[in-house]
């Protein structure tokens, strides 16, 4: 979900998807979501790739690069949760799956309860983070996939 449209004046419904990664709690439009899977399997690892993309899988008809998450944020890799998933992408009909440590729920909430970032955040990679969402006396990083995606490949351009 862009910046403008998560802080804009008119307050809207938005539905959020949080999930774990390195420890910390990250949410993301449930409308970039394709769906969500388990991490059951072993990537195929694609050699000379970035080193954020753990590699491919190909759950049913289709293959899905797979981005480490935590890593593309920067943080540290805290132990392996048994709950792993991959939150697969369905901005510009792109199937780009991220590894996360778990999914926590889905919040269906309003855009009141979403502030702009502060300088004190969880991950290095500032521009990924748009927003935050305060809930339930939580404070939820709101991510931008297609920051993330554009980082690794800026040759691909998503709007």
């Amino acid at each position: 979900m862009e910046k403008e449209l998560m802080l804009a004046d008119e307050i809207r419904e938005i539905e959020i998807l949080v999930f774990r990664a390195g420890g910390n709690l990250y949410g993301v439009d449930i409308h970039d979501i394709r769906e969500i899977l388990p991490y059951d399997r072993k990537p195929r690892v694609i050699p000379n790739s970035n080193p954020h993309i753990e590699g491919v899988v190909m759950p049913r008809d289709f293959i899905i690069p797979i981005i480490n998450l935590v890593s593309a944020l920067g943080l540290e890799d805290v132990d392996k949760q048994e709950n792993e998933m991959l939150l697969v992408t369905s901005i510009n009909d792109m199937n780009i799956g991220f590894h996360v440590d778990c999914v926590e729920g889905i919040h269906r909430s309003t855009t009141a309860n979403l502030t702009k970032p502060g300088r004190k955040l969880s991950t290095s990679f500032k521009d990924a983070v748009v927003s935050i969402f305060n809930i339930e006396g939580s404070k939820i990083e709101i991510l931008e996939f297609r920051k993330i995606i554009n980082s690794i490949n800026p040759d691909i351009i998503l709007t």
